[in-house]
């Protein structure tokens, strides 16, 4: 078959959108897994630069292609023609073009334009986008915010109304956005939203509180603490965070409600108050698998000590397709189009308990009783 120019031209630029939505996709997973290499990461920036640059060089018939994959094209080129356009200098208007389509989505696709807008490139993009915040559907609301806060170029008082907005997603995302912006004199607005609000309490909109240092806000989650009607499971985390030293026994008094034991054991990594360590040594001696591996993070998160064992699991393999498989015609069961399962040997934190009963003996006197540590040094928030 022989292909016309503008036949290979629209093929060819579909393929250059769908490759960076692919790659947008690959690296927001990445920079959320910690065992990622950054080198890693670093290639992926340079595949999707390549990728824009080529959409770039297409001027408008590479732009005009990208606007319709805006419409017509499956999930990914949705995602890398909106990213491109959002980066592109349009022209004649397109890019009110480009935010409308934005302003007109179904709910399945509002986390493409998302993405997109998030990391898009050009610098009207955030003027644009403002009107939204006042968009009569929530989900628009709540997705502009959160791309404002995000892209970190916002006047966070045009933000503010939405933490009196009627839906609690768009609360949220209102609270979360001015958190990034560092806005920290829309506290006190935020705590009279949350703290006093005679609506339902949603827990959510605590921690933007916390993060910009509202003392309400913890004296609050110190409190629930203590309390079988308000303690949330994530409560813990958010005072390993925000708390102090003094706080330690908060923790183990939340061990009395159900349920609480895994969060507290998680957040006692964060915190890093070596007087949990031999509460949490004793959660290795329980028959109890996950528990046993939280634990041995949150020791490891501690100390620094990085302990590590060899482990046999079970992994599911992929199971054989064919063409019955394909078109829905196979007789086999869910249960056969399984796949076999097959012993595996990992690497992961040491869950033995004499182990590491063994190195905090011979390693305690390196630790003061009167400092938090993370991963064997003083605290800080910037060591992850």
């Amino acid at each position: 078959m022989v292909y016309s120019k503008k036949e290979f031209l629209t093929q060819l630029y579909a393929e250059h959108a769908e490759e960076c939505g692919l790659l947008l996709w690959d690296r927001d997973e990445y920079l959320k897994d910690d065992s990622i290499s950054w080198f890693d990461i670093h290639d992926i920036e340079e595949r999707l630069i390549a990728h824009y640059d080529a959409i770039d060089i297409g001027g408008q018939f590479a732009s005009d292609k990208c606007f319709y994959c805006l419409d017509e094209g499956d999930e990914d080129e949705l995602t890398g023609a909106a990213f491109a356009l959002a980066s592109l200098d349009l022209v004649n208007n397109q890019q009110d073009k480009l935010v409308n389509s934005f302003s007109r989505i179904e709910d399945d696709a509002i986390e493409f334009y998302i993405l997109a807008f998030k990391h898009g490139k050009h610098l009207n993009l955030t003027e644009k986008l403002l009107p939204f915040l006042q968009h009569k559907n929530a989900l628009i609301r709540a997705a502009t915010a959160e791309i404002l806060g995000y892209r970190g170029d916002a006047d966070p008082h045009r933000i503010w109304p939405l933490f009196h907005d009627d839906d609690d997603s768009v609360k949220i995302a209102a609270m979360v956005a001015v958190m990034r912006l560092g806005f920290k004199e829309a506290v006190p607005a935020m705590e009279q939203a949350v703290l006093q609000s005679k609506d339902t309490f949603n827990e959510h909109c605590i921690l933007p509180l916390l993060m910009l240092g509202s003392k309400r806000a913890l004296r609050f989650v110190q409190l629930s603490m203590t309390s079988p009607e308000f303690i949330k499971e994530q409560y813990p985390i958010y005072l390993a965070f925000a708390g102090n030293l003094q706080d330690y026994p908060l923790f183990t008094n939340a061990l009395k409600f159900d349920h609480m034991l895994l969060p507290v054991v998680e957040a006692l990594g964060i915190y890093g108050n070596i007087q949990a360590i031999d509460f949490l040594l004793k959660q290795l001696t329980i028959d109890n698998d996950d528990l046993k591996l939280e634990t041995a993070k949150s020791l490891n998160m501690i100390t620094g000590a990085n302990l590590k064992e060899t482990a046999i699991v079970l992994e599911q393999e992929e199971p054989d397709i064919d063409v019955d498989d394909i078109i829905g015609q196979s007789d086999k069961s869910a249960e056969q189009n399984q796949g076999d399962s097959r012993e595996v040997e990992i690497q992961r934190d040491c869950t033995d308990h004499q182990i590491w009963l063994n190195w905090w003996q011979n390693n305690n006197g390196r630790f003061d009783p009167n400092q938090r540590y993370r991963f064997g040094k003083l605290y800080s928030f910037f060591l992850v």
